[in-house]
This record gives structure tokens, sequence and C-alpha cells, in this order.
């Protein structure tokens, strides 16, 4: 005989039971795997449609018996919710904050009134450092909530030292007083390297002429101008038939 729907629903909640004492004694290997089998056996009867049409070679009994009913529809969504919220547990004690924010936000989504899971996502993303989101799962979480101020303290202390970075970061630019462009500084530390001008040269005085100068300057000739003398062509008779024949040779 099938196992009735009440039947598969406390197997489910069985293997959860086995994930939390797993969970207690740190292996969060094995809680993960209980959980992952709890996960299945109650998601399967969450697909599995209510009011099935009753077969004919089913007893009436035997069909209420496989027939999800509204009470064990809201026993199965609110045991999702647990679970997945327990895996979130685990995936934060390993540090896989990503991981963490998914199985919570899933169990969310099986019941939004889970203040374990939405804790656990706020945890979640302020160790994975999105504040925003965080602050916005412990404001609606409120005061109240056990846990939530000592939280928020934390969400505080990583704001002032997120601001305090971007202040430092931001602070060799805003100390300058202005923005200089790359260019102009490259060419200013151009100029500054620069070598000096080489010195002008020294003027050098000029000597006193002297009495032996003096004397040569006066004493000294003109130069004989020498006239240039003037063609004459040679009288020889031979010059013009070698003219004549250089001319009419080869180049």
């Amino acid at each position: 005989m099938a196992p009735t729907i009440q039947e598969k629903i406390a197997d489910a909640l069985t293997k959860k039971d086995l994930g939390n004492e797993a969970f207690k004694n740190g292996d969060m290997k094995a809680a993960l795997m209980q959980y992952h089998l709890a996960v299945l056996g109650l998601s399967g009867l969450d697909n599995q449609m209510a009011g099935m049409p009753m077969m004919s070679s089913m007893r009436p009994q035997e069909t209420a018996a496989t027939t999800i009913n509204d009470g064990q529809k809201s026993e199965i969504k609110t045991n999702l919710a647990i679970v997945y919220s327990n895996m979130g547990a685990c995936h934060l004690k390993n540090a896989n904050y990503k991981r963490a924010i998914e199985v919570c936000t899933t169990a969310l989504k099986q019941d939004p009134n889970n203040v374990k899971a939405k804790f656990r996502r706020a945890q979640a993303k302020l160790l994975e450092g999105n504040l925003a989101g965080a602050e916005a799962d412990l404001t609606d979480l409120g005061d109240k909530v056990p846990g939530v101020k000592a939280e928020m303290e934390k969400l505080k202390k990583k704001s002032k030292e997120a601001e305090e970075k971007q202040r430092k970061s931001m602070g060799g630019f805003l100390s300058r007083g202005r923005i200089i462009d790359p260019e102009e500084e490259a060419s200013e530390a151009s100029s500054s390297q620069a070598a000096p001008a080489a010195p002008a040269p020294k003027a050098t005085p000029k000597s006193k002429p002297t009495l032996a100068s003096k004397v040569n300057s006066t004493t000294r000739k003109p130069p004989k101008v020498v006239k240039d003398e003037e063609y004459k062509p040679s009288t020889w008779s031979g010059t013009a038939p070698k003219i004549q024949e250089l001319a009419e040779g080869e180049e």
C-alpha cells in the first residue's frame, strides 16, 4: 500500500530533524544532505494537485489519504520555508553568502513571515557587503526581533568604514584644489627637468696697439699692382687644324 500524504510529510520532517542534529554537531555537509532530502520530499507534495478525481479502482478512504487538503498544504509550505532557512544557516557557517541569500529568499517565497529566513538573509547580505540590502531586511524585521539591534550596530560600523575609505580615496584629488590634466602635468614635469641654458661666452678684451705695430702700419709699402697680360693668339699655323679635329671627333 502506498504511503499516505501525512506519512510522506512525516518522513520529510524526520529528515529535517536529522539535519538539525547534524547542524548542532557542526557537520554542515551531513546537515545539508538531510535538508536536501527533506526538500525533495516536501516539494513533491507541494507540486501535487489537490482534489485529484477519484479513480474507479480506488476506495473513497484511499482517495482521501492521497489527496492534499488545505491544512496539509499549509504544513508543507511552512516546513519547506523552515528547511530552506536552515540550509541558509549552513551556508552562513560555510561562508557561502551568495548561496545563503538564495535559499533564504526561496524560504520567504514559501512563507513571507519566516523571521529566521529574513534575519539570516540580512546577515548574509551584510557579510557579503550588500549594506543597503541588509539594512532593508533588518528594518523590515524591526528592533523587537532578537539579534536585529546587534546586526544594526555592525551595519553602522561597516557603513562608517566604507565612508572613511571613500573619503581617503578622494582626498588626493580634493587636496590639490584643482584637477590637473595629465598632458599638462607631464608638460610641467618635463619643463622642470630641462637642462639650464649654457652661459653666454665672455667677450675677449681688445689688445692695445703696440709701438711696433704703429711703425709697421706707417712704413709698410703698398703692394705692387701687376697688370693682367692681354691674350695674344699664337701665330703658329698648326693650332687651327688641331682644334677642328677635336670638334669633329666623338664625345
